[in-house]
């Protein structure tokens, strides 16, 4: 049968959301109902509402607790606490070979407003509205998801926490372990000391990477990412970063990492890279980003760009892993974290637009 839940409505792109009632579908083969206890607010599900047609409920980062599943779903039962992942189709030829983070049905899957097979989650007022947003649309109180992009949790790991996983901090950390794999030897600079940029320096901590730098026009933020794992932070307002990184590393640094998308941190990366470096891209760049006349310099070094998402990450192995650091204190994730109520939603978003918070996450109850 349909579910009744209450949802945080936007009506026309980048506007206010409004709490509603809401109904949801009847559970299609190989999905679940799920009772979000918290979810993450991420820049994607303010920035990316233009291709979305309206009204429509927006949200990818839930997680809470399994009510029901369709006949024959044997990875979760009711009761079981999960964390909703990103979506996959599971048959394209990315994703059988593992590539997950790169299934060729990714962008219909998250964007499309629908199921896979067309059909709608959400009905507003008896009418059906653009749902399925990253196949959760988890601003609201209970989903429709498909087991596939449910990963359990075992333990007590707190809401708020499982709630900051699933997309920005798996993408920063799963740029060092799964997209690059730095280990001891490596030395990495990182633009942009948000959740993403603070994420990877945290694995590059447990990772062992020396130096570790950090980037940001933000000093609370380059304070914290000190305390979190960089060994280094500068100003970009303040310091001449480029003379700075140089100081340190003469002959260029192995890898950088941008979650800005300025093109004064793309310029600045290229510049401090050496010889063989990697630039690992992990947010969308603006419309004038790149300026390509940085080729000018990262061409004659052999320089490699690459553009990440999801951290390269299979969520199901990777997101348990984090969690793990997580309990043994090595990756402490509810330092970047600040809870608003559910209602409290376009404070959230205010409080994130402005920098005072770095991670929003709304809590259910």
């Amino acid at each position: 049968m349909s579910k009744q839940a209450r949802a945080a409505v936007v009506y026309e792109p980048e506007g206010k959301f409004a709490i509603e009632d809401i109904e949801l579908d009847d559970l299609h083969s190989g999905e679940a109902y799920v009772k979000i206890e918290a979810v993450g607010v991420c820049h994607t599900d303010m920035n990316m509402q233009f291709l979305l047609g309206m009204p429509a409920v927006v949200g990818h980062e839930g997680t809470g607790i399994v009510e029901e599943v369709a006949p024959g779903v044997d990875y979760v039962k009711p009761g079981d606490r999960v964390i909703i992942s990103w979506p996959t189709c599971g048959t394209c030829p990315k994703c059988l070979v593992g590539r997950l983070d790169l299934c060729e049905m990714q962008f219909p899957l998250n964007f499309g407003g629908r199921r896979a097979d067309g059909t709608q989650t959400i009905k507003l007022k008896g009418r059906p509205i653009h749902g399925s947003y990253f196949q959760q649309s988890s601003f609201a109180t209970h989903v429709v998801v498909p087991v596939s992009s449910l990963v359990k949790v075992a333990g007590d790991i707190p809401a708020e926490v499982r709630a900051a996983m699933p997309c920005g901090i798996m993408t920063g950390a799963g740029s060092v372990i799964n997209a690059f794999a730095m280990g001891p030897k490596d030395d990495v600079v990182v633009f942009g000391a948000g959740a993403v940029g603070l994420s990877a320096i945290m694995a590059a901590k447990v990772s062992g990477v020396y130096p570790i730098v950090a980037v940001d026009i933000h000093q609370s933020r380059l304070d914290l990412a000190k305390e979190l794992g960089a060994s280094h932070a500068f100003n970009a307002r303040e310091d001449d970063v480029v003379a700075k990184l140089a100081e340190l590393r003469p002959t260029g640094f192995r890898y950088a990492i941008d979650t800005s998308a300025k093109q004064s941190s793309i310029t600045t990366a290229v510049q401090c890279l050496g010889s063989g470096g990697v630039f690992g891209v992990l947010a969308v760049p603006e419309p004038q980003v790149p300026d390509y006349s940085v080729g000018t310099l990262a061409f004659p070094k052999g320089i490699r760009l690459q553009f990440i998402l999801a951290g390269s990450s299979t969520p199901r192995l990777f997101i348990p892993q984090m969690l793990e650091w997580y309990k043994n204190g090595r990756f402490p994730v509810d330092r970047l974290v600040h809870t608003f109520p559910f209602e409290q939603i376009n404070e959230a978003w205010g409080e994130s637009a402005s920098g005072r918070v770095i991670k929003p996450v709304l809590l259910m109850e």
